[in-house]
């Protein structure tokens, strides 16, 4: 029988633990009308969301530095894994964050030339 996946078999694992853990999170950090919006909120600041995830992510890498460095955590709810799994999903919802401003700025710059076209018809 063919393998449809390759690679190791927690890889998976993982990801499906993640996928679990970005829906709870989800949940009740944003609610059910815009899956992003706690992302989406460091725009009312004029950092675009995507941005916004990467300062969120620098927090969780430099705790795991720290954590490199001194060999424990004094917050004892959130243990190694926990934090590299956060990362892990910051880092996919930093991908979709950014596919959606490239996307919308793909179509913004459509909508221009096309309106710039119009105009040279009309």
């Amino acid at each position: 029988m063919k393998k449809s996946f390759y690679g190791h078999p927690h890889f998976y694992k993982l990801l499906n633990e993640m996928a679990k853990i970005h829906s709870c999170k989800n949940f009740d950090y944003a609610g059910q009308k815009d899956s992003l919006s706690n992302f989406r909120m460091s725009e009312k600041m004029g950092i675009p969301a995507w941005k916004g995830c990467l300062v969120r992510m620098s927090d969780k890498f430099a705790r795991l530095c720290n954590f490199a460095k001194q060999d424990e955590f004094k917050v004892k709810d959130e243990n190694v894994e926990d934090t590299l799994k956060d990362l892990a999903i910051y880092a996919l919802i930093c991908i979709i964050l950014y596919r959606e401003k490239a996307g919308s700025e793909l179509q913004g710059k459509i909508e221009k030339k096309s309106h710039i076209t119009r105009k040279k018809r009309g």
